[in-house]
């Protein structure tokens, strides 16, 4: 692991590994917050568009900003306690933590171009307004779904 590294306890390593699941489920958190139809950030932008799209691209613009807080600050976290505990063997093992969540990421950004197709289907097979309501709905639910798992994907 290099030199000054030689006596590292293994609780160390089990830091480095827990910081970095925690980190990747608040970036998870976070993005859904900042992406999911119900919360204010997502209706807040809706609202702007009413005005014109200038607007809208304005705080749509500076909301992504603030969305990079949250998750930049986790990593850095991760990465100056697991390096100051175990070097880059730590920055490794947070790296791999955030990585223990990935299978369940890659499970829910699944869901999203299914629902999509769900809403498709309904459409061209000429089904009633309340059918395409429903999958609106459920198109909704799964463009959420996609934004989770990229921001795990991240």
């Amino acid at each position: 692991m290099g030199p000054g590294y030689e006596h590292v306890k293994w609780w160390y390593c089990a830091v480095s590994i827990m910081l970095g699941l925690w980190s990747g489920l608040i970036i998870g958190y976070v993005t859904e917050y900042y992406t999911s139809h119900s919360y204010t950030p997502v209706r807040e932008i809706a609202e702007t568009q009413k005005q014109s799209a200038a607007t809208g691209i304005i705080y749509g613009l500076a909301l992504g900003y603030l969305s990079c807080i949250i998750p930049v600050i986790c990593l850095g976290v991760t990465i100056l306690v697991a390096h100051t505990l175990c070097g880059m063997f730590g920055v490794a093992l947070g790296a791999l933590g955030m990585l223990g969540t990935m299978t369940m990421g890659l499970t829910i950004d699944a869901y999203g171009p299914i629902s999509d197709n769900a809403g498709g289907i309904a459409e061209m097979a000429g089904l009633p307004e309340t059918v395409r309501g429903l999958t609106d709905c459920l198109d909704a639910a799964g463009n959420t779904t996609a934004a989770i798992g990229k921001g795990f994907a991240i």
